[in-house]
């Protein structure tokens, strides 16, 4: 009997913590949201993103989306990159012409 009530347990805690990490897990929209720090050319630059808007150093934010993994902003010329995070502190963002990946690390 208290073999099968920590088994029944053990499975309980099992899909508990499955179905936590499947509601949590790499959602894309939610990790890029706040402060990134990344270089250009040499020259450090930091970026602030919201739900809906993404901004450069001091210039004005501009709106973005996130469609299937590809970030779109709200820009003319600008190029669909697709975005990833190897973790919670890193994204990387590959332009989707060129193939270039560019690195950001999270600000904390």
């Amino acid at each position: 009997m208290t073999r099968r009530i920590f088994r029944t347990l053990a499975i309980i805690c099992l899909v508990v913590l499955i179905s936590d990490c499947a509601s949590t897990g790499n959602n894309p929209a939610q990790m890029i949201v706040g402060s990134w720090q990344s270089e250009l050319g040499g020259f450090p630059l930091r970026i602030e993103y919201t739900k809906d808007t993404v901004k450069i150093g001091d210039y004005n934010a501009v709106s973005y989306q996130i469609d299937e993994g590809k970030l779109i902003l709200a820009q003319e010329g600008s190029q669909p990159r697709m975005i990833s995070f190897p973790s919670a502190d890193e994204m990387i963002q590959t332009d989707s012409l060129t193939g270039t990946e560019h690195k950001f690390i999270r600000v904390k």
